[in-house]
């Protein structure tokens, strides 16, 4: 046994006499080997014990954020009004918040149960002084995985760091648009859902006329009627295409446009027309299988909601049907 008088550590003073005396038989006849595989044993189980901890930690930071996005997309609150405008692109951008949260939490989990079996095998060897002998140097040690587990686990909580942080990134571009979009709404020339229900077939057009006029188009006809052969708004735009546009209005909420109307378009709109980009716009919707015969034939659709972010929020047709913007030049 190492015998250092000057050593500021003292023996316990156990009140057991026989455990006192154990203790200190056992000390004397220690040798400098197993005190050193003792210590070495104690810092082991202290490393594995701190990554528990550490695991632990991250792991339920990572699902409160978890918990938090997830009502933040899905909760009654998005239901209000305030919401409208930004709504979809809001539950698109936590939802994959929430996701990756989710996935990383459940990482964390399984680390943090792989982190207590390595210290459980620590404990099951415990005064095992053969493990720490030179023939069994070259042998994996129970605390390389622990520390692989961390790494791991350490990469895990900065991806879900990253993604909160691009998160907050988006949400003020998505608080600034739905800003704008409340400005539009407040002014006079919007439009709600409920006013273009009440509309005339006709007054459906010119509206629609008056919005692509609004986004910088010029208008070369602004309603249909016989002999348009589809074609009830006919517009240039800012890039010089040419934009050609069927108009259905619909009393009834909801309601979707023909197939055959989409037919009819797509037989004249190019050919007769001369049109760039063809549009299809309703205060209805459109079937799976007008929506799958659009997609094949290039028609951009226009459908109840897109025109909501249109008509009364204000947003650009290039914004709503992913077209070149006026300052982009056609591809």
């Amino acid at each position: 046994m190492i015998d250092n008088p000057s050593s500021p550590i003292a023996l316990p003073s156990y009140t057991h006499p026989g455990l006192a005396r154990m203790v200190q038989e056992g000390l004397a006849a220690a040798s400098q080997d197993a005190l050193l595989a003792a210590y070495l044993w104690a810092q082991e189980e202290a490393f594995a014990w701190a990554v528990i901890g550490k695991v632990e930690e991250w792991q339920e930071e990572v699902e409160a954020e978890h918990k938090y996005a997830h009502s933040r997309a899905f909760g009654d609150h998005t239901a209000h009004d305030f919401w409208v405008p930004m709504q979809e692109g809001w539950q698109q951008l936590v939802g994959r918040t929430a996701t990756v949260l989710g996935e990383a939490a459940d990482q964390l989990g399984a680390l943090a149960s792989e982190a207590r079996e390595i210290h459980g095998q620590l404990v099951e060897v415990a005064g095992d002084l053969d493990r720490y002998s030179a023939d069994n140097a070259a042998e994996e040690q129970l605390l390389d995985n622990a520390a692989r587990l961390y790494g791991k686990a350490q990469k895990a909580k900065k991806r879900a760091d990253r993604v909160l942080r691009e998160e907050r990134d988006k949400v003020r571009g998505l608080l600034a648009f739905n800003a704008e979009c409340r400005v539009y709404r407040a002014a006079s020339q919007s439009r709600t859902l409920e006013q273009i229900d009440r509309l005339h077939y006709q007054e459906f057009e010119e509206l629609t006329a008056w919005l692509l006029e609004r986004d910088g188009h010029d208008i070369e006809r602004r309603t249909g009627g016989p002999g348009d052969m589809g074609a009830d708004v006919i517009a240039v735009s800012p890039s010089g295409q040419r934009v050609v546009v069927q108009c259905k209005h619909s009393g009834t909420a909801g309601r979707s446009m023909p197939p055959k109307a989409l037919h009819g378009l797509n037989g004249t709109a190019r050919q007769i027309h001369k049109a760039d980009v063809v549009i299809a716009v309703t205060n209805g919707g459109f079937s799976k299988q007008g929506r799958e015969f659009a997609e094949k034939q290039g028609i951009h659709l226009i459908d109840r909601a897109a025109l909501q972010r249109w008509a009364t929020w204000g947003r650009p047709v290039t914004e709503i049907l992913d077209l070149p913007a006026p300052d982009t030049p056609a591809a």
